[in-house]
């Protein structure tokens, strides 16, 4: 049976080297579905909700840097990735993210130990709502080097590669 990986993303390419270190850890022949969660909170406004589209919020948030760091990562460990998908969580607590877990058959979590999210204007960081998850955690240990560019975080993502 295929393991699903959860990986949690603020769309930044920093956040990114969590899927590197945990494919990198991985055994040649296993190979993973992941899943890239992004946090955020639902707007209020019954005409916002009318024209929700979630594929239209993930590709306003996605910017062309980390499409291609995202792109670069699926080649060089394609052998890993059976698939790689985005999903948005829009949960107020432990119970929605279990929910969440269960409804895209998660296996195990990778979490940078060190990163603080940034997330856009509606977004939240999901690390606490995931901590409380019965869900096995692997912290995964990163130096954060400081503030880049996004085009310089695209070179420090593979500079252990």
């Amino acid at each position: 049976m295929q393991k699903t990986l959860l990986v949690p993303t603020d769309f930044s390419v920093t956040s990114l080297n969590a899927l590197r270190l945990a494919l990198e850890q991985l055994q040649e022949d296993q190979s993973v579905d992941i899943v890239l969660m992004y946090a955020e909170w639902l707007d209020d406004s019954i005409t916002e909700l009318l024209f929700y589209s979630p594929k239209k919020r993930i590709e306003s948030l996605k910017s062309a840097v980390y499409e291609e760091a995202l792109m670069i990562l699926q080649n060089r460990f394609e052998n890993r990735i059976a698939s790689i998908r985005i999903e948005l969580f829009h949960g107020y607590n432990t119970r929605a993210f279990h929910n969440f877990a269960e409804a895209n058959q998660i296996d195990q979590v990778f979490i940078l130990q060190d990163y603080t999210f940034k997330p856009a204007k509606r977004g939240f960081d999901p690390i606490p709502l995931i901590k409380k998850s019965n869900l096995p955690i692997q912290y995964l240990i990163w130096k954060d080097y400081g503030t880049y560019f996004e085009e310089n975080q695209l070179q420090l993502l593979f500079t252990h590669i």
